[in-house]
C-alpha cells in the first residue's frame, strides 16, 4: 500500500480539523476525486433548488429500494434527504449522525433518508462492508451503493455549472423529485462549539428546509 508523504498526511489532517471553518485547502486532482470543494456553508449550488433531479435514484440498494413517494400516494413520504458519503471521509463521519438525528426526528412526519455510498476510488464493494461502515458512524437508515459513481455524478457532480464540488453533498427533494435544498458539503451537524459554527448553521438551515417541506405536505 502506498504511504502518504508527511506533508500530504498533514494536509489531510488539517482538512479534517478545519472543515467547519471554511473550504479545505486545494488538493491535486486525481481520477478518484473531483477537485476542491466549495466553501462550507455557501449557496454555490442554489441554482439547483427548484430543479428536478438530474437522474434516477440508485439501482443498487441494501434492502428494499426506496421511491421518492414511498411507493404510493398514501405512504406518507413527503421528502427525501439524499446524503452521498464514503468511509474514508472525515466529513461523512461527522455528518452521518446528523442525518440519523434528522431521520429520527422527522421520519414520523414524512422524511425518509438514504445514504448513498460511493467508494474512493470507485470499486466493487459488498453490502456488509457498507452497512457496517454506516453503523459505525451512527447511521442505521436506508442505504444504496454507487460503486462506479454513476449516481453521484448524475445527481450531483455533473448536474450544475461544472465547478468543482465535494462529493460529500446532501440533496433534499420532494416526492416529485424536485430539489428543495442543497448542502454542497462537506460537513454539517449540530454543535455549540464556535469552531463548528458553520456546521451548526448548515444543519439548522437544512432542518428549516425540512420543516417547510413537511409543512407543505
Amino acid at each position: 500500500m502506498r504511504r502518504l508523504a508527511p506533508l500530504a498526511a498533514l494536509t489531510l489532517l488539517l482538512q479534517g480539523l478545519t472543515a467547519c471553518g471554511g473550504a479545505p485547502p486545494p488538493a491535486a486532482p486525481s481520477p478518484s476525486d473531483t477537485g476542491t470543494p466549495p466553501a462550507q456553508g455557501t449557496e454555490s449550488d442554489g441554482d439547483l433548488v427548484g430543479q428536478p433531479l438530474a437522474g434516477p435514484l440508485p439501482t443498487r440498494w441494501i434492502g428494499a429500494p426506496l421511491t421518492l413517494d414511498g411507493g404510493g400516494d398514501d405512504a406518507g413520504v413527503h421528502a427525501t434527504l439524499i446524503r452521498f458519503w464514503t468511509d474514508t471521509c472525515p466529513f461523512c463521519t461527522a455528518s452521518l449522525p446528523a442525518v440519523q438525528a434528522l431521520r429520527d426526528t422527522y421520519g414520523p412526519r414524512g422524511l425518509q433518508t438514504v445514504g448513498v455510498y460511493h467508494p474512493k476510488p470507485p470499486r466493487a464493494v459488498d453490502d456488509a462492508t457498507v452497512r457496517d461502515a454506516a453503523e459505525e458512524r451512527g447511521y442505521t437508515g436506508p442505504l444504496a451503493v454507487d460503486p462506479d459513481w454513476t449516481t453521484v455524478r448524475e445527481l450531483w457532480l455533473d448536474a450544475g455549472d461544472g465547478a468543482p464540488r465535494a462529493t460529500s453533498a446532501s440533496l433534499l427533494v420532494d416526492r416529485d423529485g424536485i430539489i428543495r435544498h442543497v448542502h454542497p458539503g462537506p460537513e454539517f451537524h449540530p454543535s455549540d462549539d464556535p469552531a463548528h459554527a458553520s456546521c451548526d448553521a448548515d444543519y439548522r438551515a437544512l432542518e428549516r428546509a425540512i420543516e417547510e417541506l413537511l409543512g407543505d405536505g
